[in-house]
């Protein structure tokens, strides 16, 4: 009976001994190891930004954090870690780390360049524009006869840029034109027409069909007819293949197809009947630099008008007119006087003209009070 109460006595001791092993051990204050151990351990949070993603990292207290590899961030540079969240003061990787903390990503927005390409007289000048922020839109470019429809991200005018969209590279924007419908419209002057006869008793017409351009798109002034009749409506002449000068006009510029010939009449009432051909020009109208303008007496009594041309632009002209019209104090048209040069006009080059009134003589160099003189290759229109 004595041995079986010991054993019972020892297999108790045993099994509370045990469960004293299994219990968290103490510290002197009564607090657990494991408590001990999670209070000292610190958490430090790294706040990038939108940047890369870096993980926290668990300090024991009084130790220092690793500083880890650098975020990246698109369209950005990075520049270092802060330990406030309005990034004015770097953290030191060196401090010791005595409580939770956060540490910031501070970054530099790379900055692009936006042009703008206007297709126009109108110049806009480059933007300079952080990563991320939106461009200005600038004030609508003006080019004449067009209207604006736009800025888009490349010249064949495929997708309208959003002003909306924020900048993420280097951009080009190309202005895009309606083209204003352009009117043919112009109005035909009365004929000038006069009857002389010279020193050697040939018998001579003027003639002179102003026409104005009163549209907006430009024309072409092809080669005439123009009939000559009577009084009383008969046939006296016909004179074909009349030019006119200048043949391209502007809008609102006048030109004068006009011709001097010989005729059989004389001292009696005629009137001119023009039928012109007028069109729309569907070239891109070259005219040339006149300079140097002198009207004065020839030899035989007849006008000269001297000057100077240049071909102004980078191709050579061939087959250049110079013609000039004379007007008197009142402004009308005394006269018109042509020729063609004798060699083509390379680009940039500067020759003298000369042109003479043979035929018309009646009148002196004084009596001239403006001209209008053209220079201008030739140019068909189609």
């Amino acid at each position: 009976m004595k041995k079986k109460l010991f054993f019972l006595i020892v297999l108790i001791s045993f099994f509370t001994l045990a469960s004293c092993d299994l219990s968290s051990p103490s510290s002197s204050d009564g607090t657990s190891t494991e408590e001990k151990t999670n209070t000292n351990t610190k958490t430090v949070s790294f706040n990038t930004d939108g940047g890369s993603y870096i993980s926290n990292q668990k300090v024991e207290a009084g130790k220092t954090a690793t500083k880890p590899s650098n975020p990246t961030k698109a369209g950005h540079t990075f520049i270092g870690w802060c330990s406030d969240s309005s990034l004015k003061t770097e953290y030191n990787f060196s401090d010791a780390v005595t409580t939770d903390i956060t540490i910031y990503a501070k970054w530099k927005a790379e900055t692009y360049t936006v042009k703008f390409y206007t297709d126009s007289n109108t110049a806009i000048e480059p933007l300079t524009v952080e990563y991320g922020n939106k461009v200005t839109k600038p004030t609508d470019p003006i080019k004449e006869g067009y209207t604006f429809d736009g800025w888009y991200t490349s010249y064949l005018y495929y997708f309208e840029y959003d002003f909306n969209s924020t900048i993420k590279g280097d951009l080009n924007l190309y202005a895009k034109w309606n083209e204003i419908p352009k009117t043919v419209k112009y109005t035909i002057g009365t004929p000038i027409t006069e009857l002389w006869t010279d020193s050697i008793n040939s018998k001579w017409i003027k003639v002179a069909v102003p026409v104005t351009n009163t549209g907006t798109a430009d024309l072409y002034l092809g080669s005439s007819t123009i009939d000559i009749e009577s009084s009383t409506g008969s046939l006296l002449k016909t004179i074909s293949y009349v030019g006119a000068y200048p043949n391209y006009l502007k809008p609102g510029e006048t030109g004068y197809y006009y011709e001097e010939t010989t005729c059989n009449f004389n001292n009696i009432d005629i009137k001119a009947v023009a039928n012109l051909k007028i069109e729309k020009s569907v070239v891109e109208m070259v005219r040339y630099e006149i300079s140097d303008v002198t009207i004065s007496k020839g030899t035989f009594d007849q006008i000269e008008v001297m000057g100077r041309i240049k071909n102004n632009t980078t191709s050579k002209g061939t087959l250049v007119t110079v013609a000039a019209n004379l007007f008197d104090a009142n402004g009308k048209l005394i006269c018109t006087c042509y020729k063609l040069l004798e060699n083509d006009l390379a680009a940039g080059a500067k020759v003298g003209f000369t042109l003479n009134t043979y035929s018309y003589s009646k009148f002196a160099p004084e009596d001239v009070a403006s001209y209008e003189i053209y220079g201008y290759p030739l140019q068909y229109n189609f």
